[in-house]
């Protein structure tokens, strides 16, 4: 990743949203998910390997074992992807993606109200604010709350 550490910018975007044209109509709102999101990195996200923590994991078993799936070295995108689509919604949760032991992305959901991307890829900001025009840059406060490092991965 290019830049350093102080080069993470984060954006924040709503979680509920209408729903597009064209789409079943049962309800004028659809939920944002992390396997949504996962798509949306498209090939940037593709190699990386992730780190989960969510709130309140061991109070959900399927919670539980995503964020068990991604302890020691990580899990893969596509098993990620796997264990949380088509659907799964979280309240709170960080998902940390590394290539090698370089943290590249932050995802963090928060409340089930919105979310939060933090990277230094300035590609992939543009990307994720052409897919949720409502993204604004995310308070600096943010960045000291995550709980991953932004330098390397500790193993």
């Amino acid at each position: 990743m290019a830049g350093s550490p102080g080069a993470f910018q984060s954006i924040t975007f709503a979680a509920w949203r209408d729903r597009p044209p064209g789409q079943d109509r049962a309800s004028n709102w659809y939920y944002v998910t992390l396997a949504e999101l996962l798509v949306r990195l498209g090939s940037f996200g593709l190699g990386l390997t992730w780190k989960v923590r969510i709130d309140d994991a061991r109070l959900v078993t399927r919670f539980a074992e995503i964020e068990e799936a991604s302890s020691g070295a990580g899990i893969g995108t596509l098993e990620l992807l796997a264990l949380v689509a088509p659907d799964v919604q979280f309240v709170d949760g960080d998902f940390a993606g590394y290539a090698g032991d370089e943290l590249r992305v932050v995802l963090r959901e928060f409340d089930s109200t919105s979310w939060d991307l933090c990277t230094a890829d300035a590609s992939v900001r543009r990307e994720i604010r052409q897919h949720y025009p409502d993204a604004v840059p995310t308070p600096e406060d943010v960045l000291q709350e995550i709980p991953w490092p932004t330098t390397r991965r500790k193993t």
